[in-house]
């Protein structure tokens, strides 16, 4: 980016993002422009005038200070979204119990227990399963809504550079089998899975039923919050810290160390991989492997003593393979791709962060995040 001191600044035309499609970057730009737009930077000096226009208004102060004001109104609104997300999860599934027990139908909710949710096994699996959607896909709606990117920069689906795709499912392969060895037993993200436990006398259709809409959906409802409008939307102020923003907020949402430390990790990951394919399906393809792991780890705790030897096969065959493929495409690409540019723009990370993480709905976010990890890793 142009220094302050230039006499014109266009951080819009200067912003740049090498893996994307051209057409990602003009609807970009145009939605930048739109001047009723409040949750874009853009920032232009008049050489006439000893003031400066960002968006509608004319502030005397510098685009250092236009950058954090956008970063404050950025922070402020994902924190009410991240709240509502809360919300969904931490009350909804009571509300709907609520409802379903007055209609009549066996399921109850306990608070503090490792399985929730009771009662009619149909009943629990899809009260479970439409609450974890809900909390992930209300607030994703809700910032389309409210953001109006065009759909080509909320979600790029068109994959420039597919390599790194192919090396991206091995590494995650081999993340999700490292981590999940150590962290499936303690996992509280798990207890979606722990609910086939008690299904004793659900179908195995249903079951099967169960386990696709979680390993398929959920992680597409979770790419739409965290790597659809929300990444697109930091990456105005540098890939670093759309990266960097959206891991720690990824991690605070799991209310679980362990789960904080995986899906950090996770997220960091599927970021780098997202951002050097220039698609958004690279976010959802990595994610669902992920998810396929962590059933089959599931799996191997609760069933290990029978199916030890066939489990750890299935898991680790596709690792080997998918590892090799990877050596060989990364051996053999004839053209090298342009490394990932963190580019960024007038204010640093840390001061970046501050401005994005100040406000109080975002604060109030972390903190509740963080309360309700110290009671999951004492008190349950």
């Amino acid at each position: 980016m142009q220094g302050s001191g230039e006499k014109m600044i266009d951080v819009v035309e200067n912003f740049s993002c090498p893996h994307q499609t051209e057409s990602y970057m003009t609807a970009y730009r145009e939605w930048r422009r739109r001047k009723a737009n409040r949750f874009a930077f853009r920032f232009t000096k008049n050489p006439k005038e000893a003031a400066f226009s960002e968006n509608q208004a004319v502030v005397n102060g510098t685009p250092l200070h236009a950058e954090q004001n956008t970063l404050q109104r950025v922070g402020l609104l994902y924190g009410y979204l991240l709240i509502g997300a809360l919300v969904i999860e931490n009350l909804v599934d009571k509300l709907l119990v609520w409802l379903l027990s007055a209609c009549g139908l066996h399921i109850e909710v306990m608070v503090w227990s490792e399985s929730r949710l009771y009662g009619d096994e149909h009943i629990v699996f899809w009260t479970a399963f439409t609450v974890n959607l809900l909390k992930y896909l209300v607030p994703a709606i809700a910032a389309l809504v409210i953001l109006k990117m065009p759909r080509r920069v909320s979600f790029p689906l068109r994959t420039t550079q597919p390599l790194y795709l192919l090396i991206g499912m091995p590494l995650v392969m081999l993340m999700s089998v490292g981590m999940g060895m150590f962290l499936v037993s303690r996992s509280a993200e798990m207890e979606k899975y722990r609910l086939i436990d008690n299904a004793v006398s659900t179908s195995d259709r249903h079951v099967i039923l169960y386990v696709l809409f979680t390993v398929l959906l959920l992680p597409v409802a979770f790419e739409l919050l965290i790597h659809g409008c929300l990444f697109q939307l930091l990456r105005q102020f540098g890939d670093l810290f759309a990266i960097a923003a959206t891991t720690l907020l990824a991690a605070l949402l799991t209310h679980n160390l362990q789960d904080a430390v995986r899906i950090g990790l996770l997220t960091l990951t599927i970021s780098y991989f997202m951002i050097q394919s220039g698609s958004f399906l690279t976010a959802v393809i990595l994610h669902v492997v992920h998810e396929i792991y962590m059933f089959a780890l599931y799996c191997i705790e609760t069933f290990g003593e029978i199916y030890s030897n066939t489990w750890w096969t299935l898991i680790l065959m596709p690792v080997v393979l998918g590892a090799a493929a990877g050596i060989y495409l990364l051996v053999r690409r004839i053209k090298r791709p342009a490394e990932c540019q963190f580019s960024r723009t007038y204010l640093s990370l840390w001061d970046q962060c501050s401005a994005f993480f100040v406000s109080l709905p975002m604060t109030f976010v972390g903190v509740i995040c963080v309360l309700l990890m110290i009671v999951t890793a004492f008190l349950v």
